[in-house]
């Protein structure tokens, strides 16, 4: 789960709840080929009476996600990775079962995206000086950490997490924000996967989050 917000609450920030749904579709970020969040103009989106959200399902992608007039922003995701009997171009392999492996690639990915998304949200009119995002990735019990790029060199020795979520949360001001989003989302990554007893360094992680930014300048 997903869940970001400014430090100052207004019940009424936004005052025109229809400004909401543009907001999202402009910040939102594209990661690995998919949206963060999804916004699908062709699927009806809903308008409650304080939030604007989604829901969508294609393929190994399930989502949720809500903005509300306060300028909190939450999104409840699935692994896609957990969903790879619903995948079209990334067929499961036999054997395969949900819940079974966290990818490394695909969670600086994630990661990256989400601070990437929190950058671009503080600079509308939901954002502020202080900015706070809270991440918690559920389901880790007896996952398996995988090299989840055919690419790449797989792990050496097998690396199973114990703890069943992983909670991160942080505070930053806006022009930290903006200025080292991208570094900011290697820390949580780089803490997740040494609950896997996995250290690999700060600038691996910083090769991988290349190959993801270098789709964003060439799209």
């Amino acid at each position: 789960m997903v869940r970001i917000r400014p430090s100052t609450f207004q019940n009424e920030r936004i005052a025109n709840i229809s400004h909401l749904y543009p907001i999202v579709q402009k910040a939102s970020v594209d990661i690995g080929g998919w949206d963060f969040p999804h916004v699908d103009p062709r699927e009806k989106h809903r308008i409650d009476i304080d939030w604007v959200g989604q829901e969508s399902e294609w393929s190994n992608y399930l989502e949720v996600w809500r903005i509300y007039r306060s300028g909190q922003f939450v999104d409840v995701l699935g692994m896609p990775s957990d969903w790879r009997d619903q995948q079209v171009w990334w067929p499961a392999p036999e054997g395969w079962k949900p819940g079974v492996q966290l990818g490394i690639v695909g969670t600086v990915f994630q990661f990256t995206g989400i601070f990437e998304l929190a950058a671009r949200l503080c600079l509308t009119d939901v954002g502020d000086d202080v900015m706070h995002i809270e991440v918690t990735i559920h389901g880790l019990e007896d996952r398996w950490l995988v090299v989840d790029d055919p690419r790449r060199t797989p792990l050496s020795w097998a690396r199973q997490a114990s703890i069943p979520e992983f909670p991160h949360g942080v505070q930053l001001p806006r022009t930290e924000l903006i200025a080292k989003r991208r570094e900011l989302a290697l820390t949580p990554a780089a803490e997740l996967f040494r609950r896997f007893e996995y250290d690999p360094g700060i600038e691996l992680l910083r090769e991988i989050q290349a190959e993801l930014t270098r789709r964003w300048a060439s799209s």
